[in-house]
């Protein structure tokens, strides 16, 4: 076996050293970029907390725990926004439902008499898709958030 030069062991040795403070220099950017995402998810911003984790992980790629912390924010901030929009569905969902029954009761008794005109029907019809596109939406922000508690629970 060749003995190594103390040149050569020198550069080996350098060369290892800056690329162990490589990757803290690139950890704590990348944690900076985190706490940011961290400020801006309690701030209540959560689509610039989902843009800055989106940098953190093309920008970083090898900043593996702090990736993985993104990952765990990033969750955090999905589960948030589905959780708002259930609650804006359910909200606008509820006072459709109710227009909605109150009409089509009205429009079933004019139709019943034959005296339902053609844009009572449209109205009921049209109100109905509504209502039904807006049970859609409440049943997959459901499905999300049961899924993310499901990714979150196995990640424990």
């Amino acid at each position: 076996m060749k003995k190594m030069k103390p040149a050569a062991v020198l550069a080996v040795t350098a060369m290892l050293a800056l690329a162990s403070c490589g990757g803290n220099a690139i950890e704590k950017k990348a944690g900076e970029l985190l706490e940011e995402a961290r400020t801006e998810f309690k701030n209540g911003d959560y689509a610039k907390a989902v843009s800055t984790i989106d940098s953190l992980r093309k920008t970083y790629p090898e900043a593996i725990e702090a990736r993985k912390q993104a990952l765990r924010l990033y969750q955090d901030v999905e589960l948030k926004r589905a959780q708002l929009r259930v609650e804006g569905a359910d909200t606008v969902l509820q006072r459709v439902e109710r227009e909605y029954q109150e009409m089509k009761k009205t429009v079933d008794e004019l139709r019943a008499k034959g005296a339902a005109t053609v844009e009572q029907l449209r109205s009921v019809n049209l109100l109905r898709v509504k209502r039904d596109s807006l049970k859609t939406i409440f049943d997959v922000e459901c499905a999300k958030i049961k899924y993310i508690k499901k990714k979150m629970e196995e990640e424990k």
